[in-house]
């Protein structure tokens, strides 16, 4: 297949911006704000709440859909992430700033977490549908996993760079130093942004934009079944990345720079992921990949459960192993999620399926580390051995994220391979649009 066929007029546009955004977010959102609050004190639960925020704030593209069709993709997109660029500035200042305690510290980089989150979440609206009507249907599973590629590129390089910067005693300017690449790296994303070209004209924009019943696109088989399957896996992974740093912290006693290292082990098993999947996922479909997705994480959970139970050492190098294959795992099925999904909508109303998709399945992907945290928090200093297994609430936790994580394996069979719709949907009585039935 050539290349002109995968990459549209504009696309390569979007690996850019792909790579710097995973680079600032990756920082801001990722492993190095997570041990920043952890150096400030925060509790399990507030950990979960930080990374909560984004999914939880994703509810605002219900709203955001009903402007789409007005504005454009470009224009919407464009203005909220560069608002968000601020609160990126203000966490990077934020080590630095003198006399402040460290409880009004850490309320400060929450409460700039969440207006970036809050900016982010509505303005996000805007990437599926503008992506969709930029790539044809029967490239995107390829094109999807090269453009993942450069984004775990990005979040590769956020963590070498990271761990880097963060080597010995970690300090307060360490901090800002890396924050500050975040900054720097949200700012060239934009530009990337500004080069995509705009796609649809405003009739087709019109159409996406129509209003769908809530009550009809949860009626629509393909939809709701992939809705519901999403949303388990979802609260399965959504507290994963937080709690295995704050285990290797707590428990594991390892220093932030090697838990950076280790954490960049899943970027490259990501990347070999990526590399399996994008010759092969439009000629086989989907629902393979999420199979063989979910029964590798399954697997890399357990092993997370033995290393917690005391059933394996505590080696750096199996540590890497783990990140490595659920790295792996978590791009493989990302990828084929997003490519099943973006093909089980129609294109009337587009824009509110995609909103609430991402509002519904968020709400498991930013509940869960506040579900979990407060678990953690519940069992504090449980401890109690058994033969040669110990249960504490690290082990707990990751025995229960087995049993759903095989909960939604069981329902991969009865997901709708997700054949592009593009047929307009019938409507009601009173002309008001609805999702197509079978």
């Amino acid at each position: 297949m050539k290349a002109a066929s995968v990459y549209p007029p504009g696309a390569l546009n979007v690996n850019g911006f792909s790579f710097f955004n995973a680079v600032s977010f990756q920082i801001v959102l990722g492993a190095p704000v997570i041990l920043f609050a952890k150096s400030l004190g925060a509790s399990s639960f507030v950990l979960g709440t930080i990374a909560a925020l984004t999914p939880l704030l994703n509810i605002l593209q219900l709203l955001a859909a009903r402007f789409l069709h007005r504005v454009g993709y470009k224009r919407f997109l464009l203005s909220g992430w560069g608002a968000r660029t601020f609160f990126t500035f203000c966490i990077a200042v934020l080590p630095l700033l003198p006399g402040l305690s460290i409880p009004t510290r850490l309320g400060l980089l929450i409460a700039a977490l969440f207006c970036f989150n809050l900016l982010r979440g509505f303005s996000a609206g805007a990437w599926l549908p503008w992506l969709t009507a930029l790539v044809p249907a029967p490239v995107r599973g390829r094109f999807l996993s090269r453009d993942n590629a450069f984004m775990h590129l990005g979040c590769l390089a956020a963590l070498l760079l990271s761990a880097w910067v963060m080597t010995g005693s970690v300090e307060a300017d360490e901090y800002a130093a890396v924050f500050g690449i975040g900054l720097l790296s949200a700012l060239v994303s934009l530009w990337f942004v500004h080069r995509i070209p705009e796609v649809e004209s405003a009739e087709d924009r019109k159409q996406s934009g129509v209003a769908v019943p809530w009550g009809a696109m949860l009626r629509f088989p393909p939809f709701a079944k992939l809705l519901w399957f999403t949303t388990i896996y979802m609260t399965v992974i959504g507290s994963l990345g937080v709690f295995t740093v704050e285990y290797l912290v707590v428990r594991g006693k390892f220093a932030e720079s090697m838990i950076l290292l280790l954490s960049a082990w899943s970027f490259v098993g990501a990347l070999a992921g990526l590399a399996i999947t994008a010759p092969r996922l439009d000629a086989t479909g989907s629902k393979p990949w999420l199979r063989h997705g979910l029964v590798i994480m399954v697997l890399v959970i357990l092993g997370w459960f033995f290393l917690a139970a005391g059933l394996l050492p505590g080696w750096p190098a199996l540590v890497a192993g783990l990140n490595f294959f659920g790295g792996l795992a978590g791009a493989i099925f990302g990828v084929a999620n997003t490519r099943i999904m973006m093909g089980s909508v129609p294109a009337m109303g587009r824009n509110h399926f995609f909103a609430l998709f991402t509002v519904v399945s968020g709400l498991g992907l930013g509940g869960a580390p506040m579900v979990w945290g407060a678990m953690l928090d519940t069992l504090g200093t449980l401890d109690v051995v058994l033969g040669v297994m110990t249960v504490n609430r690290y082990s707990v936790y990751f025995a229960a994220l087995v049993v759903l994580a095989w909960l939604a394996l069981r329902l991969i069979p009865g997901l709708h391979e997700g054949a592009a719709i593009e047929a307009a949907p019938p409507t009601t009585t009173d002309a008001r649009p609805v999702a197509p039935v079978e």
